[in-house]
């Protein structure tokens, strides 16, 4: 499937959300000369570190430095208020994502799942679904959401809603690329066995990996191809 994308929009809440769940993809998406842009919808830091903007620019400094590792552009960033979203009207947040959806033309563009505990993963979901829903003039073809580690797998156990994958990529020759792009993020990175360490993406993956007979992979839910 992923041969058919030509220009990918990958959409993050946060800075790293985009490695943890399409890190692997998005190196062989680029290697083989599609173009892949990753949209970091909130501020990044304002709940997190709220005041500290030294440390907001060093997360986005981080962000670069992923994108670079994995052959991504970083797009401009959004100042969304970071863990905050509901507060944000959801005819807003479609708007800003429509706005830049259509301005790029993607065809592709990949999302967080809305099973996530994270309540900014659901509503960039929710507006995602808005941004992109098929109607005519629509540049969007395929509508897909990730997995996030340390996000998902709780939405899925306390939140009675599970992530369920239709879509899975073999990330065995581009792991690597993906750990290597989340240790730009030192801020974000945690030790084992926090899902969010080095070793906690690699058992992820393998996984998911194991569920479809290859090494590693990361899992996605088609919402709709066209």
């Amino acid at each position: 499937m992923i041969d058919s994308f030509q220009k990918i929009l990958v959409i993050a809440a946060h800075p790293d959300d985009e490695v943890l769940g399409v890190g692997g993809t998005i190196p062989l998406l680029a290697q083989a000369g599609k173009t892949v842009d990753v949209l970091i919808f909130t501020d990044g830091s304002s709940t997190q570190y709220a005041g500290d903007d030294k440390i907001l620019e060093h997360k986005f400094k981080e962000a670069e430095l992923a994108m670079k590792t994995m052959g991504a552009n970083l797009l401009p960033r959004m100042t969304f208020p970071d863990m905050r979203l509901d507060t944000v009207a959801h005819v807003d947040k479609n708007s800003a994502l429509g706005e830049i959806i259509q301005k790029g033309q993607y065809d592709t563009v990949f999302v967080q799942d809305h099973t996530d505990v994270n309540r900014d993963h659901k509503e960039i979901y929710d507006s995602a679904v808005v941004a992109c829903r098929p109607v005519p003039g629509q540049c969007v073809r395929y509508l897909l959401s990730y997995y996030v580690n340390s996000s998902t797998e709780w939405g899925n156990i306390l939140g009675g809603q599970w992530f369920s994958p239709n879509v899975f990529v073999d990330i065995s020759e581009t792991l690597e690329i993906k750990l290597k792009a989340m240790e730009a993020y030192q801020t974000e990175l945690r030790d084992h066995p926090h899902p969010r360490s080095l070793e906690g993406l690699r058992t992820a993956a393998a996984y998911f990996g194991n569920t479809v007979g290859y090494q590693y992979a990361e899992p996605f839910r088609l919402i709709f191809a066209r």
